[in-house]
């Protein structure tokens, strides 16, 4: 089992959800939450039907969140010029900060994880990794 290689993206994804956790609640963010924030801060304006298709989230799950994030001063959700009876997400100055923290986030963590490998072995490593992630769709 240790070598194969589900044990050890389990064991990445593990760490980077912790390693996450603990710098994202220092801002009250949780982990599940800044996949969201990410998603609304890359559109801009979006439908929390496109959030849950695009992330594969169930709308009960996501609806509490978004409440959350709401609550809590990341989002604004307002009713649609377009379709009055659809509501669309934003982000707030709050939380584009913390979107704009995430990327700080992931290349920190990168650093540390990859920080090892030279560029030559981190290129290749890379290549590898999307070319499963892509053919595996």
């Amino acid at each position: 089992m240790t070598n194969s290689f589900a044990f050890y993206v389990s064991v990445l994804c593990k760490q980077f959800t912790q390693y996450c956790s603990e710098r994202l609640s220092e801002m009250n963010v949780i982990y599940g939450q800044l996949f969201i924030i990410i998603f609304i801060g890359k559109k801009k304006v979006c439908s929390s039907k496109e959030i849950s298709l695009a992330l594969r989230l169930d709308a009960g799950y996501l609806t509490r969140t978004i409440s959350k994030l709401i609550e809590n001063g990341f989002l604004i959700q307002k009713k649609s010029e377009k379709d009055k009876r659809a509501n669309i997400i934003s982000l707030t100055t709050k939380g584009r900060q913390i979107f704009e923290k995430s990327h700080d986030l992931f290349q920190e963590w990168d650093k540390l994880i990859l920080g090892s490998l030279t560029d030559r072995e981190k290129q290749p490593l890379v290549e590898l990794v999307q070319k499963i992630i892509f053919s595996s769709k």
